[in-house]
């Protein structure tokens, strides 16, 4: 009878201090670690966007970073902007920078990006005669927001944002191709 009451005791001490589990971590639990995410595979560009959101969310750098070909070139032009600086470029090495400088502010409180409903992205053949084989994906919508400390930050595009993916065959992918965002538009005000 001791002896149960041994494993007893040891397996409800084993319970409580072991604390982080797969279950709901318990009340007061401060040092759990962050429950991995399950990304979308990169089988398609949709499901790269949708890994997008989830790992710029969760400022994810080695998984943020695997989404961009190293060849990427994003630019963002605002119309309200004067003539000669209207257009923003951004590189693979901005993307990068960005990611990691958002990872490694301990001042983030949350990071959300909302790309708006599946079903609203239109996916389109490419429009570059050099590179046939690339996807385009135009958003109708994105939202981001991002607390900091105190402060708020929000962006609201109301202009359609254009994706462009290059595919990669890759075995391991369900569909033997892989996809990586290469360009990035969008035209503000």
């Amino acid at each position: 009878m001791t002896r149960r009451l041994g494993w007893v005791v040891a397996a409800l001490a084993a319970a409580v201090l072991g604390g982080c589990g797969d279950d709901d971590p318990p009340v007061g639990c401060d040092v759990c670690p962050p429950q991995p995410t399950e990304y979308p595979d990169r089988s398609s560009p949709q499901n790269v966007l949708e890994d997008l959101v989830l790992s710029y969310q969760n400022r994810d750098s080695t998984e943020y970073k695997a989404l961009y070909d190293t060849s990427y070139v994003g630019t963002s032009t605002n119309l309200n902007d004067p003539p000669v600086s209207q257009v923003s470029t951004f590189r693979f090495s901005d993307e990068v920078s960005h990611i990691a400088a958002l990872a490694k502010s301990p001042t983030i409180v949350s990071v959300s990006l909302d790309l708006g409903a599946r079903s609203s992205w239109t996916r389109l053949p490419s429009d570059d005669v050099t590179h046939p084989d690339w996807a385009q994906i135009q958003l109708p919508t994105v939202h981001l927001s991002l607390i900091d400390g105190p402060s708020a930050y929000e962006v609201h595009s109301s202009n359609p944002m254009t994706f462009r993916f290059t595919p990669r065959v890759d075995s391991s992918s369900p569909t033997d191709t892989l996809w990586r965002i290469v360009r990035w538009d969008e035209i503000g005000p």
